[in-house]
């Protein structure tokens, strides 16, 4: 089976050059699931792999130094096998030159005669990706395209709260609505994902994946006694509710370190000159944030279901988390199956439930923790990783009539 990999990510020898030149957020967690989808597919038996890459990235001026992206040729598991295509990246314009570039080297490897069977699996619900696989659904009906849907598109780019773009956003769901149609199978984040569709559609749910790579076996024996959140710093992630149920403990000899950025980086900088008891991380590399989560003492995600995108939402971080081998605190999400739960310290979803929580944790023995957050690591490691994930998209294609 001939594969070819339609993503967004970041090429590892070109990483460096996207932190570089992004002005805005950069989609770390979208980087790190694409790469564990090829890692995954890669691991399949009787598959060829090929990757076309348009970078995810933000537009210039506001959000990316360069307006010219380059193509070129990359590495994916140690064979050149990857290209990234280069487009002109200017807003509006970005998704039609991403369009064309994509449908010159689409046109290629669909002639390339290497195999009668062909599959494009895409990553993530956007224009120039949704209409790509309408293209190839058209002219070359026998390929099998299946969609990878992180996000809806109502919850992409919550921030802009205009009218006008409102107007648009609208517009521009009908249309993705229209386009996407032809598709032979999804994979959702969540099993809610499927309400946003008209009609049934094929899916498989594949709430996250952990790249074996990543993995450090060895948990450590002494822990810092630090509370770690990373992610976004945004009100709605319930942030500042976790800094004032923190501050309502009294346990003084434990920190609460927040890693990441967002609105809510200044004003939390301003709130640590007062209170020593904060740390303001703010941004770091994704190695060293790695390495903050398995030697502090508790993780914790203070996101609420309070908010409907948490119904069609898996945080990353859940499996990120979980995979350090320390234990995390968290919220029951709709968007989160129960199994999780086994291997998470459930917050009770009231007024003191947070800070309740922290305290009932932070009393809990070192050795108690750790063991808890061992039995967390061991269940994503055996199931959650490539391996076993992707091979759920293969049940899906290889079920297609």
């Amino acid at each position: 089976m001939d594969i070819l990999c339609l993503m967004g990510l970041f090429p590892e020898e070109y990483e460096t050059e996207v932190l570089k030149n992004s002005l805005s957020g950069v989609q770390n967690a979208a980087n790190k699931l694409q790469w564990a989808i090829i890692e995954g597919l890669a691991q399949q038996p009787n598959t060829q792999l090929t990757v076309i890459n348009s970078l995810y990235i933000g537009s210039y001026p506001k959000r990316y130094k360069k307006i010219h992206i380059p193509s070129f040729a990359f590495n994916v598991i140690d064979q050149k096998n990857g290209f990234n295509v280069g487009f002109l990246n200017l807003p509006g314009i970005k998704y039609i030159s991403k369009y064309y570039a994509i449908k010159e080297k689409i046109d290629q490897w669909a002639n390339d005669g290497k195999s009668d069977e062909k599959v494009v699996v895409a990553y993530a619900m956007t224009s120039p990706f949704v209409e790509i696989l309408n293209y190839i659904k058209k002219k070359y009906p026998s390929i099998k395209c299946i969609l990878f849907v992180p996000d809806l598109p109502e919850y992409m780019d919550v921030t802009n709260k205009s009218k006008i773009y409102s107007i648009l956003k609208k517009m521009h769901i009908s249309h993705l609505k229209k386009n996407i149609k032809r598709n032979d199978g999804y994979v959702f984040l969540t099993r809610y994902m499927k309400e946003w569709f008209d009609t049934d559609v094929r899916y498989v749910v594949i709430e996250g994946i952990y790249k074996e790579s990543q993995m450090i076996r060895e948990n450590l024996e002494k822990k810092e006694k630090v509370i770690l959140y990373s992610g976004g710093l945004f009100e709605e992630y319930g942030v500042l509710e976790l800094v004032e149920a923190f501050l309502k403990t009294e346990s003084v000899d434990w920190k609460l370190e927040l890693i990441g950025d967002g609105p809510l980086l200044s004003k939390l900088k301003q709130l640590s000159v007062d209170e020593n008891r904060i740390l303001i991380r703010g941004s770091l590399p994704n190695s060293e944030v790695l390495k903050r989560q398995r030697e502090v003492s508790i993780l914790v995600n203070p996101r609420r279901a309070n908010q409907v995108f948490t119904r069609y939402s898996f945080p990353s971080k859940t499996i990120e988390y979980m995979a350090s081998g320390t234990p995390m605190l968290g919220y029951k999400l709709p968007g989160i199956p129960d199994e999780y739960y086994r291997y998470i310290y459930d917050i009770k979803d009231d007024s003191n439930g947070l800070q309740e929580c922290l305290e009932n944790v932070m009393s809990i023995s070192e050795k108690e923790k750790i063991e808890f957050g061992s039995l967390a690591k061991e269940f994503i490691l055996r199931e959650k990783n490539a391996q076993k994930q992707c091979s759920k998209i293969m049940f899906l294609i290889e079920n297609i009539v």
